[in-house]
């Protein structure tokens, strides 16, 4: 009889382009068809807010009810989910847009701030409280990818069932994210997690290194599972006519090279340290033309959105919101480099797609960079522009004979992060934490 095995994740149908909740269901999928001693469970669906604020906003409530332990990835996938920012988008005109996301923005931290969750009593007397306990006696383990669950809220050293966690980075204790930055919510979340979880999966030995250094309470139970990425995006070769389409289509000239940077515009991203790198670079070396496309979302972030109208009167930039996989798969096929100087990461997948593309990475040299990209990136400090600069150079004078050398064998280095392989990783720790802690139920 398989161990029976639940996950959580606050939303595994939503498409989003990054994040923890694409990892989460990119591993989830790739259980389904492996042969590994495994009965899994999805224990989640849709709801408002990724960072829950009631306990009665508890997946588990809404599972055990429709699903009594028997909700498949399947079943999962063809539910459809009622959305109040789509219909907001599809009814107001867009000049309305940003004033209505602030206004819910500061919303949501206010709630956030005031909304205190309540005690794990009180959690285990709502009827929330009362499935989750049922659950927690029927599954064998749960693993929950992300700290902000609820599920941590309880006292999960009472139930048999072997609580598992997922740790992707510290960024709120390395850095000031400005608004966004909320460090006494992550510390509370990680704390429960780290002090409750029986075992604690980390995408890096960067990762884990945080998480013991922060959280002393979880030495002597992690573990670490390099990430994956969508590799079979990068098995076909670049189709001409849709990569002019789509350079067309987003005004980027088709006679320059172009540099590319893909993710969340966030402060840790360092986009600025890249715009200030570019002005650098046109400036010492305005014999080297070239432009900068920046894809992915810019929340907020005045200062931010006004440096870039500024870079772009010293050179050609385009800056777009998210872009479909099969585009994003397009851009980094033919861009000149692809630069990632983050401040700091868990893992940084990027990167890694970056050099399935075929295309030289510039990326930092701190955190877990060199951990996954190895010798097969260009690295910078990446508090230093000039040096950002000066790898960017390095793109655009690589001779060919080097460059097809590089990215031939960063290609290989690739291939090997697979959510497979990552998949593959989990369900082998979790059967053998499971074979050490307790002796299998009874058919």
């Amino acid at each position: 009889m398989p161990w029976k095995t639940g996950f959580f994740d606050h939303n595994f149908r939503d498409r989003f382009p990054r994040g923890i909740r694409r990892v989460a269901r990119a591993i989830v999928e790739s259980l389904a068809p492996m042969d590994h001693g495994l009965e899994t469970l999805c224990l989640t669906k849709k709801i408002t807010n990724s960072r829950p604020v009631t306990y009665s906003q508890l997946p588990l409530q809404e599972w055990l009810d429709e699903y009594p332990l028997n909700l498949s990835l399947a079943t999962l996938q063809q539910g459809r989910s009622f959305s109040w920012k789509k219909i907001i988008k599809s009814v107001l005109p867009p000049v309305f847009l940003p004033p209505v996301k602030w206004v819910w923005q500061k919303f949501k931290r206010l709630r956030e701030i005031i909304g205190a969750p309540p005690s794990s009593d009180a959690l285990e007397q709502t009827a929330a409280g009362k499935n989750a306990r049922i659950a927690l006696e029927e599954l064998d383990a749960f693993v929950a990818f992300e700290p902000f669950d609820q599920v941590w809220s309880l006292p999960l050293e009472n139930y048999p069932c072997l609580a598992l966690g997922w740790f992707f980075d510290a960024v709120p204790k390395r850095l000031n994210e400005g608004e966004n930055w909320n460090p006494e919510f992550f510390e509370a979340a990680v704390s429960r997690m780290a002090l409750r979880a029986r075992h604690i999966f980390c995408d890096s030995h960067s990762a884990e290194a945080d998480l013991c250094h922060f959280y002393p309470t979880a030495l002597g139970k992690t573990s670490v599972i390099h990430l994956g990425h969508d590799l079979e995006r990068f098995t076909q070769p670049r189709k001409q006519e849709l990569f002019q389409k789509s350079l067309g289509r987003l005004g980027v000239r088709q006679d320059l090279p172009y540099f590319l940077f893909v993710g969340t515009v966030e402060p840790r991203k360092n986009v600025a340290g890249i715009l200030k790198a570019t002005q650098f670079l046109k400036r010492t070396r305005p014999d080297r033309p070239f432009q900068l496309v920046l894809a992915g979302q810019i929340p907020g972030q005045a200062e931010l959105r006004q440096f870039i109208k500024q870079t772009a009167q010293a050179l050609p930039l385009v800056a777009t919101d998210y872009l479909p996989d099969q585009e994003i798969t397009t851009l980094l096929q033919g861009a000149a480099g692809f630069v990632y100087p983050s401040l700091w990461e868990g893992f940084g997948i990027p990167n890694l797609e970056a050099m399935s593309a075929g295309t030289l990475v510039v990326t930092s040299d701190v955190g877990p960079m060199p951990e996954v990209c190895g010798e097969h990136a260009l690295y910078c400090d990446p508090y230093d522009h000039r040096e950002i600069a000066a790898q960017m150079l390095r793109c655009l004078e690589m001779p060919i004979e080097e460059k097809a050398k590089r990215i031939s064998a960063a290609r290989a280095h690739a291939a090997g992060f697979t959510w497979k392989r990552c998949a593959g990783k989990m369900a082998a720790t979790i059967c053998e934490l499971l074979d050490n802690t307790r002796v299998k139920k009874p058919l």
